[in-house]
């Protein structure tokens, strides 16, 4: 569920990017030229619409958490996909230009960084719709936040996780958010490495936590129906049983869920 947390870095690093807002983030001049460059450049509006972001953030300061996440999906899906070859000239340009940020582990172009990285399984998640024809990513962002709510104060994220029903966590939806960033680390594993706080182990600590609760066939690679109702993707799988003890043996990372759980734009 680390995922859900990636894709709201990616709309909180656009929308301030959008806002062109930039100076108490302390980047470099050149990097913050390259970011004016980035908003400016007709052909990543093309396919990003940045340049409108700043309009769409105002317009949707009125609506609540969920409609304003909607409001940005809209503008993001409603354009094609961006070619690799743009996004790979495009990290080109960025990482020259902002060398000094990312080593200085600059929020902001860290952040940046990173959803020109991960731009792709990104793109492809946030679009993903559901059975109600909502957008995946927001109904699992939702049952996250009411997992983390009904939970007591202060417990531990493991047992948490541990406690969450099946129906909130084993969901077509969740399955093909997860199964599009596991594929694509498979063949750009690089993509994920400069993402500040990454570790293989947490990611993998996950995996076996969610294959625990949801069964092997859940990472099974394959994206499957997102359109599919819950209730039916719930009796065609056959998740395994577990419990907090077995979550708690497997070592699951804290930081990996603290992460997903309270991901806020």
């Amino acid at each position: 569920m680390r995922y859900i947390y990636i894709i709201t870095l990616v709309i909180l690093a656009s929308t301030t990017l959008g806002s062109a807002q930039f100076d108490h983030f302390d980047l470099s001049q050149s990097c913050m030229d390259e970011a004016q460059k980035l908003i400016g450049s007709e052909e990543i509006n093309a396919c990003v619409p940045i340049s409108s972001f700043a309009s769409l953030i105002s317009n949707s300061k009125s609506e609540n958490e969920e409609a304003a996440m909607k409001t940005m999906a809209d503008s993001i899906c409603g354009l094609p996909k961006c070619s690799d070859s743009l996004v790979a000239s495009t990290q080109k340009d960025f990482r020259a230009a902002c060398q000094q940020d990312l080593k200085a582990k600059n929020d902001l172009a860290n952040s940046i960084d990173a959803a020109i990285a991960l731009y792709s399984p990104l793109r492809d998640s946030i679009c993903f719709k559901n059975s109600t024809d909502g957008y995946c990513f927001i109904e699992s962002y939702t049952s996250l936040k009411q997992i983390n709510d009904k939970a007591p104060k202060n417990q531990s994220p493991v047992l948490t996780f541990a406690g969450a029903s099946n129906e909130q966590v084993c969901t077509p939806c969740n399955k093909a958010i997860t199964n599009t960033f596991n594929n694509y680390q498979k063949v750009h594993p690089e993509a994920f490495t400069a993402i500040q706080g990454y570790s293989d182990k947490d990611v993998e600590t996950a995996k076996n936590a969610l294959t625990g609760k949801c069964g092997e066939s859940f990472l099974d690679g394959q994206i499957g129906d997102t359109k599919q109702k819950p209730s039916e993707f719930q009796q065609q799988s056959s998740p395994n049983k577990s419990d907090a003890s077995s979550l708690i043996a497997n070592g699951l990372s804290l930081a990996t869920f603290v992460g997903s759980l309270i991901a806020l734009i």
